[in-house]
């Protein structure tokens, strides 16, 4: 019994997820950025802010961990996720500071509160979202 179609189309189904997930952040963070450009231009911005660090973080998460054949080891995975994701979190420390250094005015607030929404979307798709298994 072969074991490497099933964790071969694992693999593709793991990785067409979390395209979706990035995708769901993009649009998440370009639509309520454009909402808020009808409020205020330094709330547009520090939202379109907030919503990138979260949407960059993970895309670049998904991309080391997913991005891979599927040929590897569990131990060499589970190294890569956890390595992946100490980076994941370096960045988003990184991109925070950048953004609270060089982004003048910004509203700390509306940048805090859309980077956690951002953050959250790929649960929200999961739960409300088309179940990946009956998906073609």
């Amino acid at each position: 019994m072969s074991v490497s179609v099933p964790e071969s189309q694992s693999l593709k189904d793991s990785q067409k997820q979390a395209r979706r997930f990035v995708s769901a952040q993009l649009i998440t963070t370009l639509v309520v950025s454009f909402f808020l450009l009808g409020y205020n231009w330094t709330a547009c911005y520090s939202a379109l802010a907030g919503g990138l660090i979260a949407t960059l973080a993970n895309a670049w998460f998904a991309l080391k961990v997913f991005g891979k054949s599927g040929g590897d080891s569990p131990a060499t995975l589970l190294a890569v996720f956890y390595v992946g994701e100490l980076y994941r979190f370096l960045l988003t420390g990184a991109l925070f500071m950048m953004a609270f250094v060089l982004i003048r005015p910004v509203n700390i607030a509306v940048l805090l509160v859309i980077y956690f929404l951002v953050h959250i979307t790929p649960a929200i798709v999961n739960t409300f979202g088309p179940v990946s298994g009956n998906e073609n």
